[in-house]
């Protein structure tokens, strides 16, 4: 029967181990955020260009796919935890000279371009060696709440990021925001020093000796119906939500006759309802395969998003992106959980890495492609191919017998 184990959070921060990575990660996480929203703000406050900010964004997310490959081939041939100890220590180095070049004004534009770049192939070393990492610091029947826990890190930085850059921008300047983020760095590699990796004792460790290479963990997802199946589902869903990251900023004018300040509001709903959804994730205990949570967690959340076409009022968009927040956060802690029981340790980081690639890399490109298809579709039909790409996947999902 489904019930709430609330002590489950309770015990997991008893862990002193998980407790200072959940803390160091959560801070890293708002860090980057608040410096994302900065850096956008100074390139355009400064050239005036929205082809700027452009380059700038490309910069932040086209090395991710080059990065992520190599990223997981580190953290498998050496110590995960130094890994992203080394990682976060060059990061925070290389954020700290933007605000020390801006007041020596020497701080040109290329030099941003080159620090987002460096981001842009480092980033997947903690982005991948969190889900690496996690197994060695939690018991098994921990992961769910873990894996809730690290879901809901990104989710408290989309709330609290933005919005506290945008106050300290207003009253520091934006390059002083981001020596934020360089203390977070250190904050984090300081937790990451302080914590105990514990042995994993299972079958999947008995290879010893046993070489693994990156076509493994291709042929792993492709081998592999569960990882295959949520990876193309997941795909799809991040397809979908990249649209909706194009869409709605015009949705909440053209369609609610809002501004910029409706438009924030409309993403702290999501955001709010992504962080309730990881919240009881991790501590609901359900009497379904967590294949066949997932699978109607996105039918839901794609219900929802159709929401919006129900009427042309608030309260329907209120709702419906409140409601897909909720059912799409749990979507990457279930997948996570499953994938973690299928992933041998030795391949842990270049599978991981692999996913989050293929994952993340779906999101920016689809919405590349999405400004051309608002002017042909408009905007009633974006927001139904939204929800159609993010929830019918789970339908898909709910005719593979390995999910269900």
């Amino acid at each position: 029967m489904t019930h709430w184990q609330v002590e489950t959070y309770r015990d997991m921060f008893q862990n002193s181990s998980f407790r200072h990575f959940w803390l160091g990660f959560t801070f890293s996480a708002i860090g980057d955020a608040m410096t994302r929203i900065a850096l956008i703000w100074f390139v355009y406050q400064t050239t005036g260009s929205p082809q700027a900010v452009g380059i700038l964004l490309l910069c932040y997310t086209g090395p991710v796919v080059v990065g992520g490959l190599v990223a997981g081939t580190l953290l498998d041939r050496f110590d995960r935890r130094i890994m992203m100890l080394l990682d976060n220590a060059v990061r925070g180095i290389v954020v700290a000279t933007i605000p020390l070049l801006y007041y020596f004004g020497h701080l040109a534009l290329w030099y941003i371009y080159l620090i987002a770049l460096i981001y842009g192939c480092l980033m997947m070393i903690s982005l991948a060696g969190g889900p690496a990492l996690i197994p060695t610091l939690v018991s098994q029947p921990q992961l769910a709440t873990a894996n809730a826990l690290e879901t809901l890190s990104y989710t408290l930085s989309g709330v609290l990021g933005p919005p506290v850059a945008g106050l300290l921008i207003a009253r520091f300047g934006a390059p002083s925001v981001i020596v934020v983020d360089a203390l977070s760095y250190a904050f984090f590699a300081l937790a990451l020093g302080s914590i105990r990796i514990k042995v994993e004792q299972s079958p999947q460790a008995d290879a010893v000796g046993k070489t693994y290479r990156f076509r493994d963990a291709v042929a792993l997802l492709l081998h592999n119906r569960v990882l295959l199946a949520t990876t193309i589902m997941f795909m799809l869903f991040n397809v979908g939500e990249g649209f909706l990251s194009v869409w709605l900023p015009l949705f909440a004018v053209q369609v609610l006759q809002g501004g910029p300040g409706l438009y924030g509001v409309l993403l702290g709903i999501l955001a709010a309802g992504e962080v309730m959804g990881s919240i009881l994730a991790g501590s609901f205990v359900f009497p379904l395969y967590l294949g066949l949570l997932i699978c109607l967690a996105q039918i839901l959340a794609g219900i929802s998003l159709g929401c919006l076409l129900l009427g042309t009022g608030i309260w329907w968009t209120v709702v419906g992106l409140a409601l897909l927040g909720f059912f799409s956060a749990p979507l990457t802690i279930w997948a996570q959980t499953l994938r973690m029981q299928i992933i041998p340790e030795q391949l842990r980081g270049r599978v991981f890495a692999l996913l989050r690639t293929l994952m993340q890399s779906a999101g920016p490109l689809a919405s590349g492609a999405a400004g051309s298809l608002l002017l042909i579709l408009g905007i009633p039909t974006m927001i139904a191919l939204s929800a159609l790409l993010i929830g019918f996947p789970g339908l898909f999902g709910c005719g593979l017998k390995q999910l269900r």
